[in-house]
């Protein structure tokens, strides 16, 4: 499993530690997203009820949708806030220097 580019991404952010990588999903793993979101479900051994995932693209939040996991999108990609809301997601926030907000809504929802 090639975890480069997430750890490089999290890595700029300090965000890289301690994560358990094995747990997640990754690009280099499928390009669905749906796909990966089942198989991080999978490799957590979890719900999709217990989930959130954090994410950039209209293709994420979509993936979660298709599995019944909450989102949390962050308009920090190439996509912004309107296309994030267009394309279904409950929560979107501008960027990620607000972590207590982002904390509050993996912990209770939107």
């Amino acid at each position: 499993m090639q975890l480069a580019l997430a750890e490089l991404k999290l890595q700029v952010l300090g965000l890289d530690t301690p994560i358990l990588w094995g747990l997640g999903a990754y690009g280099e793993d499928h390009d669905v997203r749906a796909a990966l979101v089942r198989l991080s479900l999978e490799r957590a051994h979890t719900t999709a009820d217990a989930a959130v995932l954090i994410g950039d693209t209209p293709a994420d939040i979509e993936g979660t949708h298709a599995n019944g996991v909450r989102v949390i999108a962050v308009a920090t990609g190439r996509s912004d806030e309107a296309a994030l809301r267009d394309a279904g997601a409950e929560v979107v926030l501008p960027d990620l220097r607000d972590a207590e907000l982002m904390v509050k809504f993996v912990r209770n929802g939107a």
